[in-house]
């Protein structure tokens, strides 16, 4: 659930040059405000057709980002994000908690930077809105082709917090929606973090095993991490992430799986494909279109010589 809204553009995007500096000055204000500002709100939810109503109360602890968040609408559900752990409740009251790799809160922000997107995206102020009775600043990523989704950030211009947001696709259709109907800005911690840890979007590119190979992958996706777990069955899952420096999907390969993903599925925006390939289980997911996971998995090949998965 990271960015989405209830419409299409907003108004006729500002020209460059200035556009291009006040942008990158508004989004680096968006993700400061994200990380140092205290607030609980009301906002709404939809996707596919379908309006959840959302409680969130958002904290900054020494630098510390923590979140709850819990739906008004429908079964009772929460969800309460620590640095280390997220905690799930859900209808049935059963408590869940897991450990967690970095922090990312409901609106992901850290590492955009404008100028490393200009390749497959325009990125764009696109006028003024008025959300939860507040004046905004609307600010468009939007996708140059039909291998990424883009965003558009309703920006409170006295706070800098997104109050409404668009997962839109390279139309500009919105695909998820995100909105406050009421904010309340609380006093902040003055101790401001420079950010939620190392970003993926800011990641050097690096290599995969030598042993696999991703033939033709999405234009402008780049291997930014990789990570080799056991299983408790003795397998080993291996996880690879993509990324456009705003987008990505990952790819996870495990030998001996015999019960994996044989084509596409998707929950919302979230797009997944499996197959097998030289006896690995191989499945590419994410918040990106059905094409690109596709694409993903197509191209993954295991180079000749290397052993075979059970």
């Amino acid at each position: 659930m990271c960015a989405l809204g209830l419409g299409r553009g907003v108004a006729v995007a500002e020209p460059a040059p200035a556009a291009a500096r006040r942008v990158e000055v508004l989004l680096e204000q968006m993700s400061e405000a994200l990380r140092s500002r205290n607030y609980e709100g009301t906002l709404v939810y939809l996707r596919d057709n379908r309006l959840e109503t959302l409680s969130l109360v958002h904290r900054v602890d020494q630098g510390q980002v923590k979140e709850r968040l819990i739906s008004l609408s429908g079964p009772v559900r929460a969800l309460t994000q620590q640095p280390d752990r997220v905690m799930c409740v859900f209808p049935d009251g059963h408590p869940i908690s897991v450990s967690r790799h970095g922090r990312e809160p409901l609106l992901d922000t850290d590492g955009i930077d404008p100028a490393a997107l200009g390749d497959h995206y325009r990125v764009e102020v696109l006028g003024s809105s008025r959300v939860a009775g507040r004046d905004t600043d609307v600010v468009g990523i939007l996708p140059r082709d039909d291998l990424r989704y883009g965003y558009r950030f309703h920006l409170d211009r006295d706070s800098h917090l997104p109050l409404k947001a668009d997962l839109v696709d390279a139309s500009g259709e919105s695909l998820e929606q995100l909105m406050f109907t009421a904010i309340s800005l609380q006093s902040s911690d003055t101790t401001v973090s420079g950010g939620n840890g190392p970003s993926l979007r800011t990641a050097p590119p690096t290599a995969p095993p030598e042993r696999w190979q991703f033939i033709a992958r999405p234009r402008g996706f780049q291997l930014v991490m990789y990570d080799a777990r056991e299983q408790p069955d003795g397998t080993t899952l291996e996880h690879f992430m993509f990324t456009d420096r705003l987008s990505s999907y990952s790819v996870y390969i495990e030998d001996g799986a015999q019960d994996g993903l044989n084509g596409p599925a998707s929950i919302g925006a979230v797009h997944a494909v499996g197959r097998k390939v030289s006896g690995y289980q191989v499945t590419a997911v994410g918040e990106v279109p059905s094409r690109t996971v596709e694409t993903a998995v197509a191209g993954v090949r295991l180079r000749s010589g290397s052993e075979g998965g059970g």
